[in-house]
């Protein structure tokens, strides 16, 4: 079976289901049209799957679409210096959004709805998700909602954890999506780099952090 994303699945298989109807009454060229139509669907919300990459600590794309720039600015949600990578969604791409690494959902910000604390001015506009990592490594992720037209499903919930490479939703029609990683990360992504979502590696994570220093000799 074709894979379509389960946001998808209502739009695909009603107009699928309603192009069947009208031909069997005989209006061919709408029911033309509407398997057209249904086709068209079925291509905007493919989900195929793909190979996630072996590194454990590699930072994986949450986006299909172009590496647009690379900087350095504070995480909205920590403060912290980090390390800035904007992706512009492919026009024509697959509109999932992947957790760029395993790590739990420990904040989310979403535009007009009450939040109890202030957000940073990066995230205006935009939606929020902040992950923390076993190893005490903070990620943070946003999707710019400004643009027209939009369609965006993230069930993902506060606390949740999730897996490395894991679909989060569907963030449709080719947006913007920012990712900001520890400053002390390696990036090997490039401005103008095509990457996809959750198959292919941005950079690396610092390995795991010490609990406590070593205790001094006697």
């Amino acid at each position: 079976m074709f894979p379509v994303a389960p946001e998808g699945r209502i739009f695909v298989i009603g107009t699928a289901w309603l192009a069947v109807i009208t031909l069997l009454f005989g209006y061919t060229q709408a029911g033309a049209l509407l398997v057209f139509v249904a086709i068209a669907l079925l291509l905007l919300f493919r989900d195929f799957v793909r190979p996630i990459p072996p590194q454990a600590l590699g930072i994986l794309a949450p986006t299909d679409g172009t590496v647009q720039s690379l900087d350095e600015a504070a995480d909205p949600f920590t403060g912290k210096p980090a390390r800035r990578i904007v992706i512009r969604q492919r026009a024509l791409g697959e509109y999932n959004l992947n957790a760029p690494q395993e790590a739990t959902l420990v904040r989310r910000v979403w535009p007009g709805k009450a939040s109890d604390e202030k957000p940073d001015p990066q995230l205006t506009g935009q939606l929020g998700l902040a992950f923390e990592t076993d190893e005490g490594h903070a990620l943070s992720l946003a999707l710019d909602l400004r643009r027209w037209p939009r369609f965006v499903r993230l069930p993902v919930i506060t606390g949740g954890r999730i897996g490395r490479g894991k679909r989060l939703g569907f963030a449709g029609f080719g947006g913007s999506v920012t990712l900001w990683v520890p400053i002390t990360a390696h990036v090997s992504a490039r401005p103008g780099q095509l990457v996809l979502a959750g198959a292919d590696l941005l950079g690396e994570l610092p390995g795991q952090k010490k609990a406590s220093a070593e205790a001094p000799a006697a």
